[in-house]
């Protein structure tokens, strides 16, 4: 009730001074009770430099420069990723998490360009849902580990002759969940959870397997629609991961048990709509037959297995269904403001 309390005075707030600005991207830190608005391109660079650990920092839709790194445990929270009705977040280019950041999170960012954590030191329990962005980097120098950080409910892509990947090394209690992956996955080498995405398999940098030295792995639950190599080269140790309830295109993938992982399956008739290598916000990746391929949890495979991607990719803080604003004020001055809030589920 607090949150949704606070949401309702933000978003008048901000209704206001956009009234006020000429509609410029907002971001309000909340510390303690207390708000502070900034506005402009500048404002979330200028909000992350006037947090402190365990802040709250609200972004607007519209164009936002990035700070020059993250290195604050602060939870981060934009408009959303999609292109719904104008109220995307972006990011104008890559985010850079540095040390100092354990417990960050990031959620409904549009991120234009790579999510990089500094590899020569340990950044631990960072947390990414409901984004988009093309690469994340979290390797690690040998006493650097980036441990129980989780990539949830995103889109993970890039072009199609580099496609993207997701880089981890060095970090232990890694979580994959509910997302789409445009390329493959690098160099984990231990404790990894992959669950429940969906992997499109662009070729990144000539290699066109799915997993790239990915070792003591579980990988449950996945739609993966290359038909080439799981893994590239067969360079995994053999046998170490647990490959389990996954649906491939492929035929044969290597080191599949075929009673435990449905292969073979035709990709035009796993998708409501879907074609290509490229990540497409127009795509529908329900599955035609949602009954037909059921993971480990009973559920369906794919993003909408387990606990599901959001449709929309719909931030989990409290969303504003209607505002209604007068024309103009009564005789007292004031002006009439009706303001809906829904609180989310999740």
């Amino acid at each position: 009730m607090k949150n949704l309390i606070f949401l309702a005075a933000l978003v008048f707030s901000m209704f206001v001074i956009k009234t006020a600005k000429a509609q410029e991207p907002i971001a309000t830190l909340e510390h303690d009770g207390t708000s502070k608005v900034f506005y402009g391109k500048s404002s979330f660079a200028e909000a992350c430099s006037a947090s402190v650990n365990g802040d709250q920092i609200y972004l607007s839709s519209g164009y936002f420069d990035a700070p020059k790194s993250i290195d604050k445990g602060v939870k981060i929270t934009g408009a959303g990723h999609f292109p719904v009705e104008g109220k995307q977040t972006q990011i104008i280019t890559g985010l850079n998490i540095n040390n100092g950041a354990d417990s960050l999170r990031l959620e409904g960012l549009f991120i234009n360009g790579e999510v990089t954590f500094d590899k020569d030191n340990s950044i631990n329990y960072v947390k990414i849902i409901r984004c988009s962005f093309t690469n994340a980097s979290l390797n690690s120098s040998s006493i650097a580990s980036k441990n129980y950080c989780s990539i949830e409910e995103c889109f993970i892509s890039g072009s199609l002759s580099f496609g993207s990947s997701i880089y981890s090394e060095g970090g232990n209690n890694f979580l994959l969940r509910n997302s789409i992956v445009s390329g493959n996955v690098n160099k984990i080498a231990a404790n990894a959870l992959i669950d429940g995405n969906i992997f499109l398999v662009n070729a990144t940098y000539g290699i066109t397997s799915t997993f790239y030295y990915v070792n003591y792995t579980i990988i449950r639950n996945n739609i993966i629609l290359g038909k080439s190599y799981l893994f590239y080269n067969g360079y995994d140790v053999k046998g170490s991961n647990t490959i389990v309830k996954n649906l491939f295109v492929s035929p044969s993938p290597e080191n599949v048990d075929k009673e435990t992982n449905t292969t073979g399956v035709v990709r035009a008739n796993i998708f409501v709509n879907q074609t290509g290598e490229v990540i497409n916000y127009l795509h529908d990746y329900h599955l035609k037959n949602p009954a037909t391929y059921i993971g480990t949890d009973g559920k369906q495979v794919g993003i909408y297995g387990g606990l599901a991607f959001k449709e929309n990719g719909v931030p989990s803080n409290p969303a504003v269904v209607s505002k209604i604003v007068s024309q103009s004020t009564d005789t007292n001055g004031n002006l009439k403001v009706n303001i809906s809030v829904k609180a989310q589920d999740n």
